[in-house]
């Protein structure tokens, strides 16, 4: 018997999918605060979310060029959620500039380790948790360049 995919062919289904992928990039950084928070570790929890939408959802479209097309859309939402979710925080500090420079920075970010989970699961759905590893290192190189960068200002 041969190992079928579920691909989305109908126009309906697919745009079902969009939806589910556009509610995830935009609600899932509000859920995943408190998560981030209790454990500290924001590269492991939200790189593995990132993942379970890609494995679960962009990879079911029906195409390369529409799965590329979701997983970019899903990385800018996500960043851009992100942000906004983190504004009140900034406005704390006092300083706009902040939220310019994390947006300018972390919506491309998100953007590149979506991309390298999606481009691992385009490979194969096995190979998703080499990309799921290296989602996750470069995600914490970022942290770690963002901190050490902001501590020389």
């Amino acid at each position: 018997m041969q190992n079928v995919r579920l691909k989305i062919e109908s126009p309906p289904v697919a745009i079902i999918y969009g939806i589910f992928t556009v509610m995830a990039g935009l609600l899932l950084p509000v859920l995943l605060i408190p998560v981030v928070k209790f454990t500290g570790y924001s590269e492991i929890v939200e790189e593995i979310v990132k993942g379970l939408v890609v494995l679960f959802l962009i990879l079911n479209l029906s195409t390369h060029k529409l799965q590329i097309l979701g997983g970019i859309a899903f990385g800018f939402l996500f960043g851009v959620s992100e942000n906004f979710f983190y504004l009140n925080q900034i406005f704390q500090l006092g300083d706009f500039s902040v939220f310019a420079q994390r947006f300018v920075w972390t919506v491309p970010m998100h953007i590149i380790t979506v991309l390298v989970i999606l481009f691992s699961g385009l490979a194969g759905k096995k190979f998703i948790i080499l990309g799921l590893a290296g989602a996750i290192i470069l995600h914490a190189l970022f942290n770690s360049m963002v901190v050490s960068f902001l501590l020389q200002q």
